[in-house]
């Protein structure tokens, strides 16, 4: 059997790793769609990129 590589999505604000999406939606009890809008929402003026690694 092969071990399959896992990924997780992070988040990119201005281009700087931000967060770990995936931990930082189980650390707070949350879902990581409702995370991404509220990180959106949080950094006004700034770009937020997220890509899965």
């Amino acid at each position: 059997m092969r071990q399959r590589k896992r990924k997780t999505v992070w988040a990119y604000l201005d281009g700087k790793k931000l967060v770990n999406v995936v931990q930082a939606a189980l650390d707070n009890n949350m879902m990581v769609d409702d995370l991404k809008v509220q990180l959106v929402k949080e950094n006004p003026g700034h770009e937020v990129v997220f890509k899965v690694e």
